[in-house]
């Protein structure tokens, strides 16, 4: 102890002129990809590590001070905890070290504390959130079966209700390939008068689209409408067939399980399992689900299964290798949908460079949402996207044609408000002196008002 307190000590004696600290417990993979971003936000980054092997890899591949020692180790967190630390970040591969050591970080008194659960049976946010005041819980798999869920059967989904104005509502969708939007020019599709694609949402990147723009499969679409107009959406939108949908699952742990468990009520679910007494568990509660037992790389039972007519393919088996064998495997046999889910998180970079529709990391998943949640409390808010695009409130100055004002291509005005009056516009519209208009820029654009004068 003595050693890790002198440590600390000479290193924070540089390091004065920062304004807060993070603390991560755990030195693992995920906290690499989380350290990463953090440090750019001007913070001093703690990273507390018992192992190693771990700690070696974090001090030779980002600039954080790397303690060895255990996040539930009282007197280490009194040592390293200061009056700039604003926020802890536990996780550990061990569900109960990170929800001792939040407990421990919230009666230290820091401000935010966030806690990877991986156990499903460890979760009860009530507990955790309420008696334990836990910022935020993250559990991996959750987030996983949550994003599968939204790719195979796509549609829409409130994103922000009431936002900007209650007579409006601010709608997302996720497209598909069999989606009546994928491959098609914004301005060749009939969207409903008083409605407005204000951004495209690929990769992780936010367009803001022109009518030139065209959607694509995996792309996910904003689209600001009167309220009441939902349904109408929703129908032009989605696909339609009177066929159910297939969905052939590999693997039979818990992600497929409750995969399966969600989707066998409108679909025909099929889950592939090579070990006999996890096939017969399944049978045993999934009794809308046909459980194949077998490998997911055996190509006759793939093609017997019908793989090729499949709509979705899922492989969550053990192998992260497996998986994305057999979801490539899957894709050249003709599946619509191919998804491979993965360990390792440096596998997810591989999607542009494989057949594969989707790679999907638990630990990706993770590193999101802490992200997500850090950069929620980083920036004001007017901004949306995490932060890619700005909020503004212009009040148009004279009257003129919104089309004469030559707005540059990152920059939308989404709404006219108007007295009593919210107007969605287009090219056409008229703006009068006194309205006020709400504007989406992407945030590298800068001070817009120039453009409204």
């Amino acid at each position: 102890m003595k050693e890790v307190v002198t440590k600390l000590k000479r290193a924070t004696t540089g390091l004065a002129n920062s304004n807060k600290q993070i603390i991560i417990i755990g030195g693992n993979e995920v906290s690499v990809q989380l350290a990463e971003p953090l440090i750019k936000t001007g913070g001093d980054i703690v990273v507390i590590e018992e192992d190693d092997h771990y700690l070696k890899q974090i001090q030779e591949r980002v600039d954080v001070l790397a303690l060895k020692g255990k996040g539930t180790d009282v007197s280490l967190l009194k040592e390293v905890i200061t009056d700039k630390t604003n926020l802890l970040i536990a996780i550990t591969d061990n569900d109960y070290e990170n929800l001792l050591a939040g407990i421990y970080a919230k009666s230290l008194g820091i401000a935010k504390v966030v806690v990877q659960v991986k156990e499903l049976r460890n979760l009860d946010y009530k507990i955790q959130h309420q008696d334990f005041k836990l910022d935020l819980v993250v559990n991996p798999f959750a987030k996983v079966i949550k994003r599968i869920k939204g790719l195979i059967r796509p549609g829409m989904e409130l994103e922000i209700d009431n936002f900007m104005d209650k007579r409006v509502q601010i709608s997302k969708f996720n497209i598909s390939h069999q989606s009546s939007f994928a491959y098609n020019n914004l301005e060749n599709l009939k969207l409903p008068e008083d409605s407005l694609i204000l951004a495209i949402l690929r990769k992780g990147r936010v367009i803001i689209p022109k009518g030139r723009d065209k959607i694509y499969p995996g792309d996910t679409v904003f689209i600001i409408c009167q309220k009441g107009f939902k349904g109408k959406l929703a129908q032009l939108v989605s696909y339609h067939s009177n066929d159910k949908e297939k969905i052939v699952l590999v693997g039979g742990g818990e992600i497929n399980y409750q995969l399966a468990e969600h989707f066998s009520k409108n679909s025909v679910v099929t889950i592939v399992e090579e070990d006999r007494r996890r096939c017969e568990e399944l049978a045993e509660n999934l009794v809308d689900t046909l459980i194949l037992e077998g490998r997911g790389t055996d190509i006759d039972l793939l093609k017997e299964e019908g793989v090729a007519k499949s709509d979705a393919f899922i492989a969550a088996g053990e192998s992260d290798e497996a998986n994305m064998l057999m979801a490539n495997l899957a894709k050249k046999l003709g599946v619509k949908n191919s998804i491979a889910v993965v360990k390792d998180i440096n596998y997810t970079y591989l999607t542009d460079l494989s057949d594969i529709d989707h790679i999907i990391s638990p630990s990706a998943s993770v590193v999101d949402t802490i992200l997500d949640y850090f950069y929620q409390g980083q920036v004001g808010n007017n901004t949306i996207f995490e932060g890619q695009v700005n909020i503004s409130e212009i009040t148009v100055k004279k009257s003129t044609k919104l089309a004469n004002l030559e707005l540059p291509s990152d920059l939308i005005v989404a709404l006219i408000k108007r007295d009593k009056s919210a107007i969605i516009p287009r090219g056409e519209s008229r703006l009068e002196r006194g309205d006020k208009l709400v504007v989406l820029s992407l945030a590298a654009k800068g001070d817009i008002k120039e453009y409204f004068k």
